[in-house]
């Protein structure tokens, strides 16, 4: 039996909306009784509607600051402990730069697992003397955990760290029991969850949605479901005639978004920039045909036409085409579907912590050398209907 570890894992409130929080939300409390999972917030919860935000401003600087405190004394005192810090771009760089510098500079055992969706990591402000100090403590980890081969190949070049100290291990998701069926449907329901902005492609896809020809604009219908550009979503929607066929609803809980998963036909995420979705993987898991892009690695996981329609990044006309494919082909959307739900076995969260006990057991037991091979990347069982070519 292996010995008691203590890990502080180092990010968000699992309450502030975003991949990292889901994440951390999920595995928490899953993993073996000899380790013991302790969460530091370094980051509040969303800012209450109409509340000032020099007042959340404070509160934001007032957290990171006892988090800092916090995970300082337990790296002065209690040498055995393994931290890890997640962290994504800009801000977030900045204030995890600052904690792994503190852990470096203690001679701390840490891994930094990266959650980027752009690659630009730091604020075109930031001074490059502080962009130095930051990567120096970045490097200091014992193991960089990142989301795809795209990003390992981006991380390798910013911490000029080779590949063999890089841990490839995807984000997990929940997998339902079963999934609903979807024949039959006269309208279908074409969903978009994530943030609502220019980078997850929410503008493209209402663009695109506003395009399609006369005959099937009819029997579908969009919703888009997050946070972020809420209202200019929906000014869109107006502006470009699609109105009474796109729902745009905002922020959802996420008894919402089973709901929202269970109802759709098809899952469409045009991203400009991405980490790893969690929404994607989710709707992998309900056993949705998806249709999104190449950004930050997704052909690691969705192959065109196998599980997914995969598409360049801005491109509304092939947004608009995969649409009218999906619309007018009922077997293509099924056998999608089909392969989607399969797909979703390889990122089961029980995999997930399994993985992630077993490289926190490597590191302490004070294992320095490559990553074993099975940490490098994930695969899922061979699929029956993997030659089955799309229509």
């Amino acid at each position: 039996m292996p010995g008691r570890i203590k890990v502080v894992c180092v990010g968000p409130a699992t309450d502030v909306r975003g991949g990292i929080s889901r994440v951390i939300g999920k595995i928490k409390d899953r993993f073996p009784p000899h380790v013991e999972f302790v969460t530091v917030a370094t980051y509040p919860q969303q800012k209450r509607y109409g509340a000032p935000d020099w007042r959340y401003r404070c509160r934001q600087c007032a957290l990171f600051g006892a988090a800092f405190l916090r995970i300082a004394l337990l790296a002065a005192f209690s040498r055995r402990t393994i931290f890890h810090v997640h962290l994504s771009e800009r801000g977030s760089a900045i204030r995890k730069g600052l904690v792994c510098v503190m852990l470096r500079l203690f001679g701390a055992t840490f891994l930094v697992h990266t959650h980027a969706a752009e690659n630009a990591m730091f604020h075109t402000w930031v001074p490059r003397g502080v962009r130095r100090l930051l990567l120096w403590g970045f490097t200091g980890a014992r193991r960089i955990v990142v989301l795809t081969q795209f990003w390992r190949a981006y991380y390798a070049r910013i911490f000029t760290k080779p590949l063999d100290r890089f841990i490839l291990l995807p984000n997990p998701s929940d997998l339902p029991a079963s999934t609903p069926d979807r024949t039959g449907r006269k309208q279908l329901n074409l969903l978009f969850l994530g943030r609502i902005g220019e980078r997850k492609g929410a503008f493209d896809l209402i663009e695109a949605f506003a395009s399609l020809p006369e005959g099937l604009a009819g029997a579908l219908r969009l919703t888009l479901a997050g946070d972020g550009d809420v209202d200019q979503a929906r000014a869109l929607a107006a502006r470009t005639g699609c109105a009474a066929r796109t729902s745009v609803l905002g922020w959802v809980s996420a008894t919402q978004v089973v709901e929202l998963l269970e109802s759709a036909d098809a899952l469409l995420l045009p991203s400009r920039g991405e980490g790893m979705s969690i929404a994607l993987l989710e709707a992998l898991g309900a056993g949705l045909p998806v249709v999104t892009t190449r950004a930050g690695g997704t052909e690691d996981f969705i192959e065109h036409g196998r599980n997914g329609l995969l598409l360049e990044p801005g491109n509304l006309p092939a947004i608009r085409a995969a649409m009218c494919q999906l619309a007018t082909d009922p077997a293509l959307r099924e056998r999608l579907g089909r392969e989607a739900r399969h797909t979703a076995l390889g990122f089961s969260i029980e995999r997930y912590v399994a993985t992630l006990t077993s490289v926190y057991e490597q590191i302490a037991s004070g294992g320095d050398g490559a990553v074993p091979a099975h940490f490098l990347g994930w695969s899922q069982p061979p699929s029956p209907g993997s030659g089955n070519p799309a229509a």
